[in-house]
């Protein structure tokens, strides 16, 4: 197009280009805040030129080639991955943190402080083998020592159950952001077939992407229209194809079986498969097959929450071992050897766990003097031999918890010490040693993988994030260039009222 209505027409390019450029920086002023949000910038074009014989090529002014997003999907691949771990070691540190204080080791009002009274009550009955107080302190003792084990047991039972059902909650939720996702991969796509570019959409299906690192170590790619595929330990979850859910086994049966949540939601009730699989793994039934895969996740909430919950199920296995030791020994003393599981203590192996079942022997609880603390054979007055022997047992190291291999001997009522074996003591301290170091790992982990996570989101803000300096700037700049089209628009008017209506033409 020629002449001044051509210099029109290249004036309200301008005036467009500038509108819209305006526009986005408003919409990115308006979103400074938002989190997830990635600034946009206005590509702009010149539109093609006309030629006129002789002086070449005339410019026809601007057109909006995109509205592009300023992103770095390296960076935020990173930012996901980073994410992941960390949420992993902070959600294992808290559970194990809860845990350490259930053990409440070291304290005047702990386990092992109860147990060295205890110990001191038998030393005293030695040392009074015919004083009745002292017969009723070690029994006193002994049911207060016996509570605070209970105690200990439940909570980390309660524990190790309340765990069981945050991850339970966590697939739930992370099912419901897949499901988000899977909505969003249709609308971009719809509008990139349409030759559109969803810009805030894009970052919808971002931050969706990144909560999902956060509950566990997903594996993410993109497609040419930008429809995210989401992967977990190789098994595609999400792609334009397929769409499945993950579960969760929350139980077993009396039999072993797997008893599955299959999307987390509680309320739906639970499937018992035929599969032995372990409390707290993750399952999918790919294509609706009655058979369940495995899923494993080294990372995000659900990650960290089964690492916790394994370490919960040893710890309450190695308090099950420490309350056979020391009943099982404690026993074969005060019966010089006929019974390792009644004696002083009530030891029912078919009641577990045996960490809230064992109690002191019904008779003596009921009547301490009746207790015989002298050996069998010899029924002088005064001989105090079992609970003297029993009082040294915090100084032997009778071997495996699970199994005394110190071998007793009913004539000296003492036990040869194994060699490779530990004290009841020492062997609850190392219960309580083992998650002291899993927490101090966990906690170091978080500090570090936040500290990473802080340095990449900095990285990634610094490249998508909204600068408000920066977009007053292009305020001023787009408005200026507004004024200028439109001051083109106002000079060619007037050069056409002279055209028209001063010429005559």
């Amino acid at each position: 197009m020629v002449g001044l209505f051509g210099t029109l027409g290249t004036a309200t390019s301008g005036l467009n280009a500038n509108q819209t450029a305006l526009q986005t920086a408003s919409h990115n002023i308006a979103n400074a805040n938002t989190d997830g949000y990635s600034r946009q910038r206005v590509g702009l074009q010149t539109q093609n030129p006309y030629y006129v014989t002789g002086a070449g090529a005339i410019g026809t002014g601007v057109k909006v080639a995109n509205v592009q997003r300023i992103t770095d999907e390296f960076i935020a691949g990173q930012v996901r991955q980073a994410n992941s771990n960390y949420q992993a070691q902070e959600q294992k540190a808290d559970t194990l943190g809860q845990l350490e204080s259930i053990l409440n080791e070291p304290s005047s009002d702990g386990l092992m402080n109860a147990l060295n009274n205890l110990n001191d009550s038998w030393t005293k009955l030695a040392n009074n083998p015919e004083l009745d107080t002292a017969k009723t302190l070690v029994v006193e003792n002994a049911s207060s020592f016996l509570d605070i084990l209970h105690n200990i047991s439940k909570q980390t039972t309660q524990l190790r159950s309340d765990t069981t059902d945050s991850i339970e909650k966590s697939v739930l939720d992370f099912n419901e952001k897949l499901k988000q996702l899977k909505d969003v991969n249709t609308e971009v796509f719809s509008l990139m077939q349409q030759g559109e570019t969803p810009n805030d959409l894009l970052d919808t299906r971002d931050s969706l992407l990144k909560d999902l690192s956060g509950l566990a170590s997903i594996s993410t790619s993109f497609d040419q229209f930008g429809r995210a595929t989401v992967e977990l330990d190789g098994q595609t979850l999400l792609d334009s194809a397929h769409y499945q859910k993950i579960g969760v086994v929350v139980a077993q049966d009396e039999n072993g079986n797997a008893m599955i949540s299959e999307d987390g939601n509680a309320l739906a009730g639970n499937i018992t498969s035929s599969q032995k699989i372990p409390v707290g793994t993750l399952v999918i039934a790919p294509n609706n097959a009655t058979t369940y895969t495995e899923v494993k996740t080294s990372g995000g909430s659900i990650g960290g929450k089964q690492e916790a919950y394994t370490s919960i199920d040893e710890r309450l296995s190695e308090v099950n071992q420490f309350t056979e030791m020391l009943a099982r020994s404690t026993n074969l003393i005060f019966t010089n050897g006929a019974s390792e599981t009644d004696g002083f203590y009530k030891l029912d192996s078919n009641k577990q766990p045996v960490s809230q079942s064992l109690t002191v022997n019904e008779t003596y609880a009921k009547n301490p003097t009746s207790m015989k603390i002298g050996k069998e054979s010899d029924s002088s007055i005064g001989d105090g031999s079992k609970a003297l022997a029993i009082s040294q047992l915090a100084t032997v190291r009778l071997g495996n918890p699970s199994e005394l291999k110190a071998v007793f001997d009913a004539n000296t009522l003492s036990f040869t010490t194994a060699s490779d074996g530990m004290t009841v003591a020492g062997f609850f301290n190392t219960v309580v040693t083992k998650n002291g170091i899993a927490k101090q790992q966990a906690d170091n982990g978080a500090k570090a993988q936040l500290s990473v996570l802080n340095q990449l989101e900095y990285k990634e803000q610094s490249i998508s994030g909204v600068s408000i300096n920066e977009e007053m700037s292009d305020v001023i700049r787009f408005q200026q260039g507004f004024q200028a089209n439109a001051r083109i628009i106002s000079v060619v008017s007037e050069m056409l009222d002279t055209l028209i209506n001063r010429t005559g033409v």
